[in-house]
């Protein structure tokens, strides 16, 4: 998609259903103008994708597990750029305040883009157009001098339409919730078990029919008030919710089930299983799963499971996993010296440009030791480097001895979707020559299990500080 800044494309990543990772370019980072301004969304098993250096690229998570910190509030105004999008008006105004009151007035703007009283065409100069589109974000964003582009403010419950309406329709209706439609940015009419999005020019039914077995409602994107709580904790008995599994695990009750989806990321709704051949003592059945908008594929009543989603946004919001800044990094720690870890090794995969990916460990001259994470994606030995005996990343050159891998071995029980047995060997193509800068790390005994060790260090490559150089 397109966003005007990293801020949106980070809010558009936390809103979409499967977008853990986002990577956003703004104008300057790329020459392809159908890519300047991309907002790129991504997945991951894991919840992290290998690092591959692009000048002025801004990289960062979803705040999905940030709890109240999450808005879709976006007051911004962005200066000379046109944000593309199907015209639903155009008007003449008097500055670009009153072109986003308008948008947000507007039942069926998003956003929006104003030509300033400067613009090089005097015919449309305060022009107001309000814009929309069928993902709520800009088809295309181009630089243009002199005008200025924004969002409907909607969303900050700063609408005056007027047609705020919280009633429910009901024709003789058990259903499991209308909740998945109240926050839809252009849905009006809601049907459960299927949930359907409807719009209109007018943006109310044509003529609403009576049908049974039917719920119907509006969207509250209008009132002047703040949205429906994004949390939904309730669980839903007799009820099974399809989707893809994520995961399958045995735990005692469905409480301890929405709480195994909550920990996980990409975790997005759970059914618990009673059925006798689902249990074994007091543990049954938990399937974690998710689908591509979020919400079950299908849900199935009249079975012995028990159904709800993730309480990740009831979180307060000073959970662990909440990453907020973009281009988060450990970064800090104090310089070594030559020789001082010289078992210390760098993994650099060689795609075009090389790029260091992961540190390691010499355990023998044939032999080396990583994490097994690294190799997601990729896998194969003929696309990496291993450099020794070096102390900084900028030293090498096309005249540094360099060792080739003849073949990776990841941990048998290692799963990315996991925490565990995240370990690998990396068996050389030739043997190491030992020196004073390349040597193998000291292992303990078998029989050291009852060592008790005073100091611990860890090294590798990364940044003495904040926007820094790799070092």
């Amino acid at each position: 998609v397109y966003t005007p800044s990293a801020q949106h494309c980070q809010m558009v990543c936390t809103f979409h259903a499967k977008c853990l990772l986002f990577s956003f370019l703004p104008a300057s980072s790329t020459k392809e103008a159908g890519k300047r301004f991309g907002c790129f969304l991504k997945d991951s098993v894991t919840g992290t994708l290998p690092r591959v250096h692009r000048t002025n690229a801004i990289s960062g998570h979803s705040l999905k597990q940030c709890g109240h910190q999450i808005s879709a509030c976006h007051r911004d105004i962005y200066k000379g750029i046109d944000m593309r999008g199907a015209n639903v008006n155009v008007s003449k105004v008097n500055s670009v305040e009153e072109c986003q009151k308008w948008c947000t007035n507007n039942i069926h703007c998003q956003f929006f883009t104003y030509a300033t009283q400067t613009f090089h065409n005097a015919e449309y100069r305060n022009n107001c157009l309000l814009k929309q589109s069928s993902s709520g974000t800009p088809t295309s964003i181009k630089v243009v001098d002199n005008v200025v582009s924004g969002f409907s403010l909607k969303p900050c419950a700063l609408s005056e339409i007027g047609n705020c309406v919280t009633t429910i329709f009901h024709w003789r209706v058990a259903c499991p919730s209308c909740y998945c439609c109240l926050r839809q940015l252009q849905c009006y009419i809601t049907t459960i078990n299927v949930c359907f999005l409807k719009t209109s020019r007018s943006g109310t039914p044509s003529s609403p029919t009576p049908q049974e077995n039917t719920i119907s409602g509006y969207s509250l994107l209008t009132c002047k008030r703040t949205l429906p709580e994004p949390c939904h904790s309730k669980i839903y008995s007799g009820v099974d919710f399809g989707g893809e599994d994520l995961k399958v695990t045995f735990v005692n009750g469905v409480n301890v089930c929405q709480e195994t989806c909550t920990k996980m990321i990409r975790c997005q709704f759970f059914t618990y299983s009673l059925l006798p051949e689902d249990c074994t003592g007091e543990k049954c059945k938990c399937s974690l799963r998710l689908s591509l908008d979020g919400s079950p594929t299908s849900i199935t009543y009249g079975t012995q499971g028990r159904s709800g989603y993730s309480l990740r946004l009831c979180e307060a919001g000073d959970s662990s996993v909440c990453t907020t800044k973009t281009n988060a990094r450990i970064v800090g720690g104090t310089n070594s010296s030559w020789g001082e870890w010289p078992w210390q090794v760098s993994l650099q995969v060689q795609l075009g440009a090389r790029r260091h990916m992961c540190g390691g460990s010499i355990i023998g001259q044939q032999w080396v030791l990583t994490a097994a994470h690294c190799f997601i994606g990729l896998p194969l030995p003929d696309v990496w480097r291993i450099y020794s005996g070096i102390l900084s990343l900028s030293d090498i050159t096309k005249e540094t001895p360099v060792s080739l891998i003849k073949e990776i071995i990841v941990h048998q029980n290692y799963k990315s979707s996991e925490g565990g047995y995240d370990i690998a060997l990396i068996k050389l193509h030739a043997p190491l020559n030992y020196t004073e800068f390349q040597k193998p790390i000291c292992l303990p005994s078998k029989g050291d299990i009852n060592t008790i060790y005073t100091n611990c260090w860890v090294t590798g490559w990364g940044f003495s500080e904040e926007k820094g150089t790799l070092g």
